[in-house]
């Protein structure tokens, strides 16, 4: 999932943001998490904050409740990119489009295994990794990328 963010993210808004994948954002954007301001506190997907932002950072965007700007975001590591908001649209599609050329099988069991790495211990989630990569194996999607993958490289090499 790819978070679009034009004009403000607040509250509700940046929580369905950081449960994305890959955050994309307008020059333009605000954020905040300003509940406090209203007298309640974040929830739910706020606490997916602090695995983006750090502690710290989660601290001072839920009890200060003020607002900041989309160059704050790229730095706190909020947001991955940061693009003019005339250009929002051709980043977002650009990102798909690199995303598309991955075997999708494999973006699958990539995706399901970060959402676990995010649960588990080390060991663990070395273990989950090597038993998503045997998974990987179970079709044979990964031998027909590894062809063209090596057509590609072969096209590539100058004639001696």
């Amino acid at each position: 999932m790819i978070a679009r963010i034009q004009g403000y993210c607040f509250g509700g808004g940046l929580e369905l943001a950081a449960a994305c994948d890959v955050r994309i954002a307008a020059g333009t954007a605000s954020f905040g998490m300003q509940e406090v301001k209203l007298g309640i506190p974040s929830v739910i997907e706020a606490a997916l904050l602090p695995t983006l932002v750090g502690w710290g950072r989660a601290r001072e965007i839920m009890l200060l409740g003020e607002r900041f700007g989309a160059a704050e975001a790229l730095a706190w590591r909020l947001v991955e990119h940061v693009v003019p908001a005339a250009g929002l649209d051709a980043a977002v599609e650009a990102w798909i489009g690199k995303l598309l050329t991955s075997a999708p099988r494999a973006v699958r069991l990539q995706k399901r295994l970060i959402r676990q790495w995010e649960d588990l211990p080390l060991a663990a989630a070395i273990d989950a990794g090597m038993a998503a990569f045997a998974q990987a194996y179970a079709t044979d999607e990964p031998a027909i990328a590894m062809r063209g993958f090596l057509a590609a490289r072969q096209r590539r090499k100058p004639s001696q």
